[in-house]
């Protein structure tokens, strides 16, 4: 009697667990290629790492995502805002721009607002290796 419940218990949950749908979100990208990473989440995290208190602990956090593939673009104009406007030194500023700008994934949007944002890179070096990693990035492509 117990072993037919137990065929019975396992052939109805079998029924009932047959639609449904598991998703696993993964850090890294896989065989099929980049992970998207969910815009909300993403921006989340940025303000939680525009939070820490020490310029270096944000200035890596930063550069960790702007790595990433799959970064949306409003993820990545976040990205662009949240270092210009959290970072203190403009080493650091130009560290996490140059990463994104390196990012496959480097979208229009993000380009546009470091552009608009430029100014709040105080040396002139800076804003120079900035627009040029830009410009590089356009003559490869």
């Amino acid at each position: 009697m117990n072993r037919s419940l137990l065929v019975v218990g396992l052939l109805v949950s079998a029924i009932c667990l047959g639609g449904c749908i598991v998703i696993v979100d993964e850090e890294t990208s896989g065989p099929g290629g980049p992970v998207a990473y969910s815009t909300d989440d993403t921006i989340a995290e940025i303000d939680a790492v525009g939070k820490l208190p020490f310029d270096s602990d944000r200035e890596q956090g930063y550069k960790r995502i702007a790595e990433r593939r799959g970064l949306s673009p409003e993820a990545q104009v976040h990205l662009v805002e949240a270092a210009l406007g959290r970072l203190s030194f403009d080493n650091a500023k130009e560290d996490v721009l140059l990463t994104i700008i390196a990012n496959p994934d480097f979208s229009s949007a993000a380009e546009r607002m470091i552009l608009e944002k430029l100014n709040r890179l105080a040396f002139s070096s800076s804003k120079k290796r900035i627009l040029k990693a830009i410009s590089d990035r356009k003559n490869q492509g």
